[in-house]
């Protein structure tokens, strides 16, 4: 898309000051915040258009359990990466547009920097009928961006549900996780098409609830690294390498 980050960089640059604090006072608080205005509606058709073609071009359908994150499942379509930067579009153009990251900066209180391992970039899940899930698990790296392109009704499921200030033991991630949904609260939400949320993905114990009828839940994912991130040299990537196998085989 011509003038995206021209675009965009105009745009963020009108949003109030106050609005950015309440934001990130939320982000503070929750670890999990809604941004309602992120995009100009040009650049919001874009996304949702590449998104949509891609889903029907280039998708893959997981159904698997992942024993990293305690044998929780995955039932979706996705669309890869490299299929995704192969067309230099609209979510390419987001991931890159430094307007837009030093935005999230602002609301997360600390720099935020792209991810130092190119599949986890950026990527599109669909869950597409009743029992379709992205069960609990956490990120390997701080920050995830999610853009809502679909989302079924209030009813319906796929809302994100979620447990604020947790710690991934990958030694025994089963027992960990059992431990948290037991003994802690969980936070839903609905958040609409056409927004996003931003989410300390490394620490919040997060799932997408099972659809509850053939409806379809569509999000572009965009990952982001702290500065602690880029000096840890601990973090690994089991479960996109788990997720995406053959692709990254082939790469």
């Amino acid at each position: 898309m011509q003038n995206f980050d021209t675009m965009v960089t105009e745009h963020l640059a009108a949003i109030p000051d106050q609005m950015t604090a309440m934001l990130s006072e939320k982000f503070k608080r929750d670890t999990v915040v809604a941004i309602e205005h992120m995009l100009p509606s040009a650049c919001v058709a874009e996304l949702h258009s590449q998104a949509s073609r891609l889903l029907q071009e280039s998708a893959t359908r997981r159904d698997l359990e992942l024993e990293v994150t305690g044998g929780t499942p995955r039932n979706y379509l996705s669309v890869g990466r490299e299929a995704i930067h192969a067309e230099r579009g609209a979510i390419t153009q987001f991931f890159e547009c430094d307007a837009i990251r030093d935005y999230l900066s602002k609301i997360t209180g600390e720099p935020m920097h792209r991810v130092p391992y190119e599949p986890e970039e950026y990527i599109i899940n669909s869950q597409e009928k009743s029992g379709d899930t992205h069960g609990w698990h956490w990120d390997d790296y701080t920050f995830a961006l999610i853009w809502v392109v679909e989302a079924p009704g209030v009813m319906n499921g796929g809302r994100v549900e979620y447990i604020a200030d947790t710690t991934w033991d990958k030694a025994d991630p089963k027992s960990c996780l059992e431990q948290y949904i037991r003994s802690r609260e969980i936070h839903s939400r609905y958040v609409r098409p056409g927004t996003c949320y931003l989410m300390r993905a490394n620490t919040t114990l997060h799932r997408v609830a099972p659809l509850t009828g053939d409806t379809r839940r569509t999000v572009i994912v965009f990952t982001y690294a702290s500065e602690a991130d880029l000096r840890d040299g601990s973090i690994s990537h089991e479960t996109m390498e788990e997720i995406y196998s053959p692709e990254l085989t082939a790469a």
